[in-house]
């Protein structure tokens, strides 16, 4: 890079600093900072997602009561021998009939409340398995969040030491111990940090969009994110979180499907008994003005559909529903061991990155800026230095967001609701 192209770049980033002001006031919000906790209470209040599941409980209700109905009765008004010949000319020997007809479910009235209400029981657990979802979700944008934070933060030091550096290099130039481009390349240097911190406040900005669209806000309106990404989420023992899969919206939800299933299976044993009708009236014969009663019986003969066909999907409805839970308690199982290896080497590699990496990293940083002030040590092993030291910052914040993001998979797992697990 030319000395002049530094130069230039140094120009942009200073005309960027008002841009950059004005986005930094909108970083934070105007209102109270916000916890883990609260963005998950508000999800779960004011979600849109859930706010449109609760239509169809309310559908699902209203088809419950409809399986309840019963069949209405019928108005049936026959006429006979009307209009024939000879002695039953015109209607002389009319008879007419007024009767109400009135349909014998047996039974199956009751089967189809039934189904209604276990199907009702199923949209409840996946209620719950959604509203899980939804804490899990708000608990990872969250987290976002808090690592957008801390790289924002850890843009204003990587700021502050190229500063630092052009000021050094500014001094060694007017000494003439070293050419001045050496000077341009700090400050281009410094141009770039500049831009940095530009990218990291939009991906703040963005991240915060993002968590407060979960409770249907279309502006970001809580204030910072409060949150230590130094502590990290504990890890309980193995044993004791495989146990609580048990405790799995998922798998809980196959005991309602597999009630709904049984139900499906003894509507379907039921239709094989054909409802019967039942005709009760009254009948008028015009020739002596005379009166009888009516009564009678329909009953179908179910020679050709006996629902064997819907009998034998229910049996298998039923049954694929027992094969579902194994399966899914398997694959939940393995994905469980796998968060947990993960979570394992996430804290393993903060903790090495805490005690051993980084106060190596830092008294290098220090020696090498005192043998760069002193002429001993080039502009590249300073730059060297100080991206190092980045790095493995940079490298904390990620295992911290790797962990915290093992431990919500694993509490939505085993049914916990994220922001639960204690830290350590």
């Amino acid at each position: 890079m030319s000395f002049f192209t530094a130069r230039r770049l140094v120009a942009c980033a200073f005309l960027l600093t008002p841009v950059l002001g004005t986005a930094a006031e909108t970083l934070s919000g105007n209102g109270a900072p916000l916890t883990l906790q609260e963005a998950v209470a508000r999800t779960l209040q004011s979600s849109p997602d859930l706010k449109a599941f609760g239509y169809e409980l309310t559908a699902q209700d209203g088809r419950t009561r409809q399986a309840g109905a019963l069949p209405n009765p019928e108005l049936v008004i026959d006429v006979e021998d009307a209009f024939g010949t000879g002695s039953r000319s015109g209607l002389s020997a009319v008879q007419t009939t007024i009767s109400l007809r009135q349909v014998l479910e047996r039974g199956a009235l009751l089967q189809r409340v039934t189904v209604a209400s276990e199907g009702r029981k199923l949209l409840d657990a996946e209620l719950v398995e959604k509203r899980l979802d939804a804490a899990s979700e708000a608990a990872r944008r969250f987290i976002q969040v808090l690592s957008d934070q801390a790289r924002l933060q850890l843009t204003h030091e990587a700021t502050a030491l190229a500063e630092k550096t052009v000021e050094a290099a500014r001094l060694r130039v007017r000494a003439a111990k070293v050419p001045e481009a050496e000077l341009g390349r700090a400050e281009a240097a410094l141009a770039r940090t500049r831009l940095e911190h530009e990218d990291v406040e939009h991906e703040l900005l963005t991240s915060r969009r993002q968590l407060a669209a979960l409770w249907g806000d279309t502006e970001a309106a809580f204030g910072e994110a409060q949150g230590q990404l130094s502590q990290l989420p504990a890890l309980a023992p193995y044993e004791s979180l495989s146990a609580r899969i048990r405790s799995n919206p998922s798998l809980l939800k196959f005991s309602s499907e597999a009630r709904l299933r049984e139900a499906e299976l003894k509507l379907a044993e039921q239709r094989r008994k054909p409802a019967w009708t039942v005709t009760t009236g009254l009948r008028r014969f015009e020739a002596g003005d005379d009166f009888a009663a009516v009564v009678g019986l329909s009953i179908p003969l179910p020679f050709r559909d006996r629902s064997e066909g819907s009998i034998a999907t229910a049996q298998a409805k039923l049954e694929q529903v027992d094969a579902s839970r194994s399966a899914t308690e398997v694959r939940v199982l393995t994905q469980l061991f796998e968060l947990f290896q993960e979570l394992q080497h996430a804290r393993h590699a903060a903790d090495t990155l805490d005690t051993e990496v980084l106060p190596r990293v830092q008294a290098a940083l220090k020696q090498t800026e005192y043998a760069y002030e002193r002429g001993r040590y080039s502009y590249l092993e300073l730059v060297a230095a100080q991206r190092e030291l980045l790095e493995v910052k940079r490298a904390r914040i990620q295992s911290a967001v790797d962990a915290y993001g093992y431990a919500t998979e694993i509490d939505r797992l085993t049914g916990a609701v994220p922001g639960t697990t204690p830290t350590k």
